[in-house]
């Protein structure tokens, strides 16, 4: 049964990336460019790890993690094509994860190194957020609604109560969740500026 769970959420989740990259090409999605070139650095470490380590079948799925990351940071340093300019917050961030990333592949321990690596995948994830609260119309909701099934799908798969191997999911799903919720309470805000506007007219 779990290994039912794993391939609903592998198909999921390449569904809403789907959707994700289509809206991103038309400019109707404008990702966070630092968040995403955080997730793309992730992507690329995990997929040479697990070569290094003569993994096979799981490579696919990672492989596919780093080109769609690929095509989601290429679009999105197009003009007009997403959010996050060069600042000093931004780069600080990206600055951060990658000492994150780094402490993942140098740690001995496996639980620091996995909280490490949560770290820095959530730190791009928080940039979303806090974008996404700003502007809720720049992120694909289907992808976030997906995601949320996915992850939930993706930790069941796991089988066991086992912490090392439930924190990602688990991490994931309620970053999706959050991502949702400030898309909503956003576009709540902006309805709210927009009607004390028109009545102050």
């Amino acid at each position: 049964m779990e290994n039912v769970y794993g391939i609903f959420a592998l198909i999921l989740g390449t569904i809403g990336a789907a959707a994700y990259i289509r809206d991103t090409y038309h400019k109707r999605t404008l990702p966070h460019r630092f968040a995403w070139l955080i997730f793309l650095i992730l992507s690329v470490v995990s997929f040479a790890s697990q070569a290094a380590l003569g993994a096979q079948a799981s490579l696919f799925y990672a492989g596919w993690f780093v080109v769609n990351n690929i095509i989601i940071v290429g679009l999105s340093f197009r003009k007009n094509g997403g959010h996050g300019e060069i600042s000093k917050i931004n780069i600080f961030c990206l600055m951060l994860a990658i000492v994150g990333i780094v402490l993942w592949k140098t740690l001995s321990s496996p639980l620091l190194a996995l909280i490490s690596v949560l770290i820095a995948d959530g730190i791009g994830a928080i940039m979303i957020v806090l974008k996404s609260y700003k502007y809720p119309q720049s992120e694909t909701l289907i992808m976030l609604v997906l995601g949320i099934v996915a992850s939930g799908l993706s930790a069941l798969s796991v089988g066991k109560l086992d912490i090392v191997l439930l924190a990602s999911p688990i991490q994931l799903l309620f970053f999706n969740i959050a991502i949702v919720v400030a898309i909503l309470l956003g576009n709540q805000f902006n309805k709210r500026v927009k009607l004390q506007s028109e009545l102050l007219k």
